[in-house]
């Protein structure tokens, strides 16, 4: 589901973040999409299964799956923010995809009707739990014994040119605390270790975990250097310490991001920039 939304929670994506990602859902989804889609690859949907989506934002991944697994199966999407699963429901029925529904929801607390499922998948989706051992439990309780998991969560910020590119412009402007990578947020699982602990001792077992890396069009496909400087510098979380720095320096940070981004433009396809996640697959035991 996310990009770079630093120290953010599950409550956080019930309100404002929700609401942001919704207005923008175009941008969101085209630039992450790379990473979905070799999710979706690496998943490897049979028709017959019925799976949960966690974290599912705009749908789009669900109805992906609801398709993947037809005739037969089911996709359930779960998420916290109600205007997000409001849209989804909308653009499911607008598709006529019976096999899919939408639940607004916790996923690190709520009990899911249908399940045990016998695959759970999330997009980025997996990283914002207040209590990360408790929220893989309960993600585990969705799960059949010997059904399987699949998550795509972001590797660390150093390992993310795009993401590098957009914290160094703000680096030069404005104070950038250093963040603790195990909060609830984006990095909360990039250290592969500690996500396979948190696995582990929430009942999966064979565990593995495969880097992704892909061009990413930041501020979403075909957007221009300009397009995605605003769209950083407004819409994203790297910008939200812009606001109590003024005009100005929003304006410089938007220049400089325009000029970091003109050498990675490609014309009808974006500003492309590489982004890494790790593809983490397990069996629930």
């Amino acid at each position: 589901m996310s990009t770079a939304q630093e120290g953010m929670g599950a409550d956080d994506w019930a309100g404002e973040t929700g609401r942001n990602w919704l207005a923008n859902l175009q941008r969101f989804e085209t630039m992450i999409q790379p990473i979905g889609a070799a999710l979706l690859r690496h998943a490897g949907f049979r028709p017959g299964e019925h799976v949960v989506d966690i974290g599912c934002g705009g749908g789009g991944t669900t109805m992906a799956i609801g398709r993947a697994v037809s005739p037969g199966g089911s996709a359930t999407g779960v998420d916290i923010s109600a205007d997000l699963i409001w849209s989804a429901g909308t653009r499911a029925a607008m598709g006529t995809q019976s096999d899919v529904r939408f639940v607004c929801a916790d996923a690190g607390r709520a009990n899911i009707n249908g399940g045990p499922f016998d695959r759970l998948f999330s997009r980025f989706g997996s990283m914002f739990f207040a209590d990360a051992a408790a929220g893989f439990r309960n993600l585990r309780r969705m799960v059949r014994d010997g059904g399987r998991t699949d998550l795509a969560v972001w590797a660390p910020p150093t390992e993310n040119p795009w993401m590098m590119t957009c914290m160094g412009v703000m680096a030069k402007h404005v104070a950038t605390p250093q963040a603790d990578l195990r909060a609830p947020g984006p990095f909360a699982l990039a250290d592969t270790g500690y996500a396979r602990d948190l696995l582990e001792q929430a009942g999966f077992g064979e565990v593995s975990i495969t880097p992704c890396e892909a061009l990413l069009p930041v501020g979403g496909a075909g957007a221009t250097p300009t397009e995605a400087a605003n769209f950083v510098a407004t819409t994203m979380s790297v910008g939200r310490a812009l606001d109590q720095a003024g005009e100005d320096v929003r304006r410089a940070v938007i220049d400089d991001l325009v000029a970091a981004f003109t050498p990675h433009h490609e014309p009808g396809k974006g500003n492309l920039l590489g982004g890494k996640a790790w593809l983490i697959t397990a069996t629930a035991i």
